[in-house]
């Protein structure tokens, strides 16, 4: 059984489709019965996924911290909410064991997940995949910026290696 940690905005962007998707990924992978962390909130496409997850009968921890929760809300319905005191306290409960991680659409806080999953795994503080769901293009920007970074020597070819890009929700499952 894997332990996928889930990165997604709070928001839900501007298009119906990401949340359409967000929920449909819970649910498959939420189906597959492998343990599913994610920020804890209710709103934006982090509920989404949430909702699609438990709708699937999945066990899904949230971990929010407590001056957050009051504004993007802790989930009610999922299996437990940690409320932590820090940032660094979520997402160091976030990470620790997590086999898989996801990548939605999102804003500063997905992005600043994620760039510091991936400092981690290049510096094997972790090992993990990371899987990043390009819907509609929407990380091509950052796919540009790290094909950047390493083509001028900051960053080795094999750092990506643990990287999986997807356009679908078929591809993005195909990947675990």
């Amino acid at each position: 059984m894997k332990t996928i940690c889930v990165f997604a905005g709070a928001a839900s962007g501007s298009s119906p489709q990401f949340s359409e998707e967000a929920f449909r990924i819970g649910q498959i992978i939420g189906s597959k019965g492998h343990k599913i962390i994610y920020g804890g909130g209710r709103t934006g496409l982090m509920g989404a996924f949430a909702d699609g997850a438990v709708t699937s009968g999945a066990h899904v921890t949230g971990i929010i911290p407590e001056f957050l929760e009051s504004q993007e809300i802790g989930h009610k319905k999922i299996t437990e909410l940690i409320i932590t005191s820090s940032m660094h306290e979520r997402k160091s409960l976030m990470y620790k064991n997590t086999t898989d991680f996801i990548l939605l659409p999102g804003g500063l806080g997905s992005l600043d997940e994620t760039m510091e999953v991936l400092t981690w795994c290049q510096l094997k503080i972790l090992q993990a995949r990371f899987h990043i769901f390009d819907c509609n293009g929407f990380w091509q920007p950052m796919k540009k910026l790290l094909t950047h970074i390493n083509k001028h020597g900051f960053m080795h070819d094999t750092n990506l290696g643990y990287v999986f890009w997807a356009n679908t929700v078929d591809e993005l499952l195909d990947n675990f």
